[in-house]
């Protein structure tokens, strides 16, 4: 587990993002079999977490025991505060240290409640053995086949995906996706952020150097697919959950683009588990992978050069704002912008977005154009994250974005491209 740390609405809120998601979406079938049978049926999903038949979702609930906080003792005791034991029968969860606070601390339970009780039944669902259709995502796509980025509804149903009969369906799959297509949403040419609203012209000029790649011009003439030498090069600065996905996820990413590989960079101290060492793995031609553990400012002087056509940054909620992280970013944030190239940026709510757009304005005023203006992203989570240590605090992934690059950079227009 990992801290997501954000100074917002004068207290500091701290939520655990979970650093593996291959627990979850690993590589093991779904499919019952004679060994995999299904534990749970769609009826039967609810459980506290303390008698839940999954064992994975018990420890959860002793985790909370140990490291949680009873809101009323939070609020209304001075002295020694008991952890959370008595389990909500609503919900499930731990949620108070006595029935006699649970009774008297309901009313504000209530907000919460429903958002447990459906996480809960989530998370049993995802364990429970059954054929997860939902997960049984397309291949690559012709080159004549068009997908349309709006939303999650309409890329779900344009790209041909397996049809989301519920909103359970659609949690559990835009939970996994939200990295990749969130990365793709942007460079995509049908990107749901419009030039003059949220794009700047700052921005279309980045997104179109990056399209001269991601869209050559003799492909759209001859309709072929000539063997191309260009890569993109993502780098995911800070990289954490987003570097525990299994590999052919991020397919989904590079499907949408059939004629262009890209390499993607998962740099930062959480990108590799404290066992294992920095490497460079290949899952196809179309998809190449490094992990690096370093610190980006360290990282990035292994790169020869950057092109602002070729290369782009991505910060997944960062926390750059946050005091106790703020001078630990400076270096790699002052790195990424000398390369000129695209910086994109997410926030859980718009209180976290809001805390890392104020220091990036305080620390690097004068050095960096707007991109794309702060706005909501259409392809966030819509499952929720839940603070374990204190469960009045949900965010969703992704929840925002926006992005900035160096100043003073320009794309020339080349007379050939016009031929």
């Amino acid at each position: 587990m990992a801290a997501v740390r954000s100074s917002c609405r004068g207290a500091t809120l701290t939520v655990v993002r979970p650093l593996s998601l291959k627990s979850i979406f690993g590589g093991k079938s779904k499919q019952p079999t004679e060994q995999n049978k299904i534990i749970l049926d769609q009826d039967n999903l609810f459980h506290k977490l303390s008698q839940s038949p999954i064992a994975e979702l018990r420890d959860r609930g002793a985790i909370i025991n140990k490291y949680g906080v009873c809101p009323v003792c939070d609020t209304e005791c001075q002295g020694h505060k008991k952890p959370p034991v008595f389990e909500c029968p609503d919900c499930g969860y731990p949620t108070h240290c006595s029935s006699e606070h649970y009774h008297e601390g309901k009313a504000a339970h209530q907000e919460i409640c429903g958002i447990l009780r459906e996480q809960n039944e989530d998370d049993h669902d995802l364990r429970s053995g059954r054929a997860m259709k939902e997960f049984e995502f397309p291949s690559a796509q012709g080159f004549d086949e068009a997908v349309n980025m709006a939303n999650w509804d309409i890329f779900f149903y344009t790209r041909a995906f397996p049809s989301m009969d519920s909103s359970r369906s659609i949690r559990h799959v835009s939970k996994l996706l939200t990295y990749p297509v969130t990365v793709a949403s942007v460079l995509h040419e049908s990107c749901p952020y419009k030039l003059g609203k949220e794009i700047t012209p700052e921005g279309m000029r980045s997104l179109a150097a990056l399209r001269t790649i991601l869209y050559p011009r003799d492909i759209a003439k001859e309709n072929t697919a000539p063997a191309r030498t260009e890569m993109i090069n993502l780098y995911v600065i800070g990289a954490r959950a987003e570097a525990t996905l299994p590999p052919h996820i991020w397919l989904q990413m590079a499907y949408l683009f059939p004629h262009t590989p890209f390499h993607i960079h998962f740099v930062g101290p959480d990108a590799l588990p404290a066992n294992k060492e920095p490497h460079t793995t290949s899952l196809n031609e179309r998809l190449m992978f490094t992990y690096d553990n370093s610190l980006y400012h360290d990282y990035h002087e292994k790169i020869e050069k950057f092109d602002p056509y070729t290369d782009l940054f991505f910060l997944f909620s960062p926390g750059i704002g946050h005091p106790s992280a703020r001078e630990t970013w400076k270096p790699s944030i002052q790195k990424a912008l000398e390369t000129k190239c695209a910086i994109f940026l997410t926030g859980f709510d718009h209180a976290d977005m809001a805390n890392d757009i104020e220091a990036v304005e305080q620390d690097y005023s004068g050095e960096f154009d707007w991109i794309m203006k702060p706005t909501e992203n259409e392809f966030r989570s819509m499952k929720r994250d839940i603070n374990l240590m204190d469960l009045r605090q949900t965010i969703f992934a992704n929840w925002g974005i926006w992005g900035i690059r160096g100043k003073h950079y320009d794309v020339t227009h080349q007379p050939e491209d016009d031929e």
